[in-house]
């Protein structure tokens, strides 16, 4: 039979996300790698720990959804599809997390009879931490009690443990397992309950704190309203569900309630609360023609908008699927504890092993010393459990994306955050960063005696209906002037050179040097510059001069100070604009360097200069015109990008906002997840050598092993949630 070809290959493979109950830490993951990723058939796989999610990419020649759900329940977990790729149904698993905190709760039941009744027989509380010949001294019922307590604890670990074995590989089922039947089998079957107690009650904490980080994942996706209001073609309202919804619609918002969908504003106006989505502190004016975004807050008035996304497709939905893919992208230190830990755990076993072994044959065979070391082996094994380990990078990336994205910055998975709190050097963007990228009225020259305020009058009078950005700049002065409102009639655009219209009987244009020169202004009235300036004029007249410049943003200043205190070794301006305009906001925001007229290859040429200089460089731009030096950057953050789907897609970190004084919060907050990922590093593995060097000295027991671990795996998931509260400026 002929191999089949690429094309049948590709033509047979699909992809199905798989809900895994028990996936909640690094170690099932291996699990699942080491017994699926072999498999002929499987492609790939990926695995989002947080959300406890398996992307499988398979032959459907060879496998179907109900196969690999078959093939999941081999390796002792319990799976269920998130979409169905196939036409197969399959019934929901157990709630097994319910199930194991049932049996966690009689098993601590029966412990604490069973302690109850063997330190009311022995007379003091003190027997319960004997060993040896106290341990014997155990009547029939605590000791029934201690296993019954035991057996409902273990039955959540054991079947794991025994499909570990089968497939020879070491786990932290493994290690208890093992580290329970010793205790038995030495009689210790107060600290074999104990240890069984414990463990259990780790995982169900650690479940319910990794539960908790889902949850704020889960909880961007509630933000907007699963109906809305839609506008029919009698007038009247109806509510549907937004599935129902098709671009083009009309829906309304009332006040108070947040948008449904995004869309365009085509009556009302009101201010909205965009917080949600951008983490912008004030809200929003809306206008018609303005854009809203699903999830974000409506404030006192009323708006009709129409649809431009429908349920599934807009900005949130956009944000949401790009956090899920950056949980995939994992940080350094994150594929760092990943590969200590596979060669951590069987290097520990050796060493109870060896523990178990060299020291009573060193000392002489008996059954006192042998039991003696045996029974530090099993402390040993315990102490090996690598969960802490495991999961204290995760978890603290996860809380720090989180965090982010509540506060209006979307990063792209735990390699850009840990990339931007080691950054040394930033190249700035001038237009859309640290400017508005709007251009405003600064000064208004007026000749022939004619007084400013008429000038501004007729160039806002010609100006009145365009949406062009000098119109709105000159109509906002406009507003600010004492001056007289005037009427303008018979206004008509020219092409490529401005606009021209009659204001009381007189033929006035308003345009470009060009347009003066059109009219028959004389060379030596029109200004040097080619830039920045709009001519009124009537007739060969010239009226007046209109000066425009593109804002500083108010928090530049500021940004760039706060950047400077963090350490960052230089930051650069580099602009296509003029040289002079690019000087003034270089000397006014404070850089170290700039650099004017600029074509992209420059920009680029400057991000590779610096990174020879720093190593490692953040360029900050629109996301679109300097889309070339934000790819070649170590991390491209673009600006302002809430309305930019190919901001969006492209830069490592987009601020949904146009605030730059995120940047150095963004900065700061990467240094103190980097910071809190290292303290949790070093808590799991300090714990781990302080107890094995007590372990040698046989200074250690197995419950207060198990009660450690349980405490720094806790402390760990604690620690690292506490990214979740971190708040922007």
């Amino acid at each position: 039979m002929p191999e089949p070809s690429s094309s049948d290959s590709l033509n047979n493979s699909s992809q199905v996300t798989l809900q895994v109950v028990e996936l909640d830490c690094a170690e099932e993951a291996r699990i699942l790698t080491e017994g699926l990723a072999s498999q002929p058939g499987i492609a790939r796989l990926d695995f989002d720990v947080m959300r406890g999610r398996m992307d499988v990419y398979y032959d459907t020649t060879k496998w179907s959804t109900r196969g690999l759900i078959d093939a999941v329940d081999k390796l002792g977990m319990t799976a269920q599809p998130v979409r169905e790729n196939t036409a197969e149904t399959t019934a929901s698993p157990a709630p097994t997390g319910q199930l194991r905190e049932r049996a966690l709760t009689r098993s601590g039941a029966f412990l604490l009879v069973a302690i109850i009744v063997q330190a009311w027989e022995a007379g003091t509380p003190a027997a319960l931490f004997g060993y040896g010949d106290s341990a014997h001294e155990l009547s029939l019922l605590p000791m029934f009690l201690y296993l019954i307590s035991i057996g409902l604890g273990i039955r959540w670990i054991l079947p794991k443990a025994w499909k570990s074995v089968l497939r020879m590989t070491a786990d932290m089922n493994v290690l208890m397992t093992v580290a329970v039947a010793g205790a038995i089998f030495l009689g210790e079957t107060f600290e074999a309950a104990m240890v069984t107690f414990l463990f259990t009650l780790s995982e169900v904490l650690e479940q319910r704190s990794v539960s908790r980080a889902r949850r704020s994942i889960q909880s961007l996706m509630s933000l907007a309203p699963d109906t809305a209001r839609r506008k029919a073609a009698s007038g009247d309202y109806e509510e549907v569900s937004t599935d129902e919804i098709v671009d083009g619609d009309v829906c309304s918002v009332r006040p108070g309630e947040r948008v449904p969908l995004d869309g365009t504003v085509v009556s009302g106006v009101s201010a909205v609360d965009q917080a949600p989505i951008t983490g912008e502190s004030v809200p929003v004016e809306k206008e018609p023609g303005d854009p809203v975004y699903a999830g974000t807050i409506n404030g006192s008035g009323s708006l009709e908008f129409r649809v431009a996304g429908t349920a599934g497709s807009t900005l949130l939905d956009r944000i949401v699927r790009l956090i899920d893919q950056a949980y995939q992208r994992r940080a350094p230190s994150e594929q760092w504890v990943d590969q200590f830990a596979r060669y951590y755990t069987p290097t520990m076993m050796l060493l109870a092993v060896a523990v178990m072994v060299i020291p009573p044959t060193i000392v002489g065979w008996s059954q006192d010393t042998g039991g003696r070391w045996f029974y530090n082996g099993l402390v040993l094994l315990v102490i090996a459990c690598p969960c802490a380990l495991v999961i204290s990078t995760p978890v603290s990336i996860v809380s720090a994306l989180t965090a982010a994205a509540r506060n209006g910055v979307l990063v792209k998975g735990g390699l850009s955050l840990e990339t931007l709190a080691k950054v040394q050097a930033i190249v700035l963007d001038k237009t859309g960063t640290l400017t508005t990228g709007t251009p405003a009225v600064t000064q208004v020259t007026s000749f022939h005696g004619i007084a400013e305020e008429e000038a501004v009058s007729l160039a806002a009078s010609l100006q009145r209906h365009s949406t062009h950005p000098i119109a709105r700049a000159i109509l906002r002065y406009a507003d600010q002037s004492p001056g007289n409102r005037v009427e303008a009639a018979n206004v008509a655009e020219i092409p490529g050179r401005g606009i021209s219209g009659l204001v009381n009987g007189q033929d006035i244009w308003l345009g470009s040097i060009r347009l003066a020169e059109e009219k028959g202004v004389g060379k030596d009235q029109l200004p040097q510059t080619t830039s920045n300036v709009v001519l009124l004029g009537q007739g060969s007249s010239l009226l007046a001069m209109v000066h425009l410049e593109d804002q500083l943003r108010d928090t530049a200043v500021h940004a760039v100070e706060q950047l400077h205190r963090l350490g960052v070794q230089r930051i650069e301006l580099i602009s296509g604009d003029r040289a002079e305009v690019v000087r003034q906001v270089a000397e006014e925001v404070g850089v170290d360097a700039w650099q004017a007229e600029q074509l992209p290859e420059d920009k680029i040429e400057a991000v590779t200069r610096l990174r020879k200089q720093h190593q490692l460089v953040a360029m900050v731009g629109d996301g679109i015109n300097d889309g070339p030096a934000l790819a070649a950057a170590d991390v491209g953050i673009a600006m302002g990008a809430v309305g930019s789907d190919t901001a969006i897609e492209t830069a490592d970190v987009a601020l949904m906002s146009d605030e730059i004084e995120k940047l150095p919060w963004l900065i700061s907050h990467g240094r103190r997840t980097l910071s809190l990922i290292r303290q949790n590093i070093f808590a799991a593995l300090g714990i781990k050598v302080i107890f094995v060097l007590l372990t040698m000295f046989g200074w250690s027991n197995l419950w207060l092993a198990i009660l450690a671990d349980t405490g720094v795996s806790l402390a760990v998931i604690a620690n690292s949630l506490r990214l979740l509260r971190t708040k922007s400026p």
